[in-house]
């Protein structure tokens, strides 16, 4: 965005406001990044703010190469694979409890409508949640945040062909935990 390349301007000639700005139009998302990678909100929180830090410090080391919101994204999800292994290097959950697909509404929907929208939202946070947190962060930001290949690949440091791959792979482990998941439900009702 040609407005965060402006403000970016601004907090390196010393504009406090201007980060400010910066920090409120992605402070949701770098969140979501943090907590898909980490255990509890309360963790995903304190990396977030890790992440501003960090941004803050390295602004000046921005080229202006990429858009911002990809240089933000790639420390974000950086920190969060760093700060996970620091805290547990065993083992780690990409969501905690409170989190959970969300997919605006463009047509009112009956109360059974809607039921049945979160119930398919819960029953791919469930899949997403058993993948592991490197492939449920390649899916979050090529599905749910809508970024390209390109970006993705930005991001998490893998070279493009291998974010497709990836992709394609986790595509169909996807379709088939979801039929598992669907199957035993169908199983539970008969």
């Amino acid at each position: 965005m040609v407005e965060d390349n402006i403000m970016v301007q601004q907090v390196l000639k010393g504009d406090r406001h201007a980060f400010q700005q910066l920090v409120e139009r992605y402070q949701n998302y770098v969140f979501t990044v943090t907590s898909r990678v980490l255990r509890s909100r309360e963790e995903a929180e304190e990396a977030a703010q890790d992440v501003f830090l960090k941004v803050y410090k390295q602004l000046g080391s921005f080229e202006q190469k990429s858009k911002f919101s990809t240089w933000l994204y790639t420390i974000a999800y950086r920190t969060a694979i760093d700060f996970a292994r620091r805290k547990n290097p065993q083992a780690y959950s990409i969501e905690d409890d409170e989190s959970y697909l969300q997919i605006e509404d463009e047509v009112r929907r009956t109360p059974v409508e809607d039921m049945q929208q979160q119930d398919i939202q819960e029953q791919l946070a469930e899949a997403i949640r058993q993948l592991k947190p490197v492939d449920a962060s390649i899916i979050t930001l090529f599905y749910l945040k809508e970024h390209t290949v390109k970006e993705v690949s930005e991001i998490t440091g893998l070279t493009v062909t291998n974010v497709k791959t990836k992709l394609f792979r986790l595509r169909e482990l996807l379709r088939e935990q979801l039929s598992r998941q669907l199957q035993s439900e169908i199983e539970d009702l008969l």
